[in-house]
């Protein structure tokens, strides 16, 4: 399951990287977690009415992706600012009651992370960052296939992180939200238009730098709504990267960045391994899920 501000997804997933059944829900109506709940165990119930067809098994296990900082350990989802009625939201015991089955709950960057680096296509030791450019800006951290959550769980939450010049945050600078006006079909030209994406395309290049700086990954995968449907955007950020990186002495080169290629499927296909971890056995979800102490 793969829980943003804007949508709900419920999906079937293997253990290949393949999604099936998606259904999708209108979250922006939400205003309290019981309607999370209940969305959930509606979808949850319709595919497992509709596990009938070859090669379809029962239902094992629950991974879920939810926006806000979420407690990994118990899989409570203790807070996120733009959602109130998230704040102490115990998800993984709710959902796990109600549908009697085992339920992991990460943040929904980090169960892109991980969908993106374990079915992606990279190498099953390399370090992997993930950074997200959707309605909010996050960052996931997976090494060999391993989800590392930091020592506290909320390892990549720099949304609220104020930046030069003017104090504004990642989100106010390189969220979706923030450059809605600035982008798509009925985007607003002229000045205003211009110094947002140029200070969209420096926050971004920032937030990249710093991550490839302080992680030191293989490769540096972007995804999100910002990051994957607007070329001026990806363009504008690696050709800053280049500028600012090529040729400087301090050991730090030009980090390898590369668009997901999951793209918009990140998300569950990575919820998707959690909840096959979850169904398992607890060896494999320590496969999936390190929180560091």
């Amino acid at each position: 399951m793969d829980f943003g501000k804007t949508r709900l997804r419920v999906a079937l997933a293997d253990g290949q990287g393949r999604t099936s059944h998606v259904q999708e829900v209108d979250s922006r109506g939400f205003t309290s977690s019981s309607d999370i709940t209940e969305a959930v165990v509606k979808g949850v119930e319709r595919l497992r009415s509709g596990l009938e067809g070859p090669g379809l098994g029962p239902l094992t296990g629950v991974g879920v992706g939810s926006t806000g900082a979420v407690d990994p350990a118990t899989g409570t989802v203790l807070s996120s600012g733009s959602l109130p009625y998230l704040r102490d939201y115990d998800m993984a015991a709710q959902l796990s009651d109600r549908l009697g089955l085992p339920v992991s709950v990460v943040n929904d960057v980090s169960a892109q992370g991980l969908g993106e680096a374990v079915y992606g296509g990279h190498g099953e030791e390399d370090r992997v960052a993930f950074v997200n450019f959707g309605t909010g800006v996050g960052v996931a951290l997976v090494q060999g296939r391993r989800l590392d959550l930091g020592a506290h769980g909320s390892l990549g939450l720099i949304s609220a992180l104020p930046l030069p010049p003017d104090g504004r945050t990642v989100n106010q600078r390189a969220g979706g939200k923030a450059l809605a006006p600035f982008v798509g079909e009925d985007r607003v030209e002229g000045p205003e238009c211009d110094a947002a994406c140029q200070g969209a395309v420096e926050a971004a290049a920032l937030v990249i730098g710093f991550v490839a700086g302080l992680c030191d990954p293989h490769s540096v995968a972007v995804g999100g709504g910002v990051w994957l449907h607007n070329a001026w955007f990806r363009e504008g950020v690696k050709a800053r990267l280049h500028e600012v990186l090529s040729g400087q002495t301090t050991g730090l080169s030009v980090p390898h960045v590369v668009t997901a290629r999951l793209g918009d499927r990140a998300g569950l296909v990575g919820a998707g391994h959690l909840g096959l971890a979850a169904g398992k056995s607890p060896a494999f979800g320590a496969r999936a899920v390190t929180v560091r102490p």
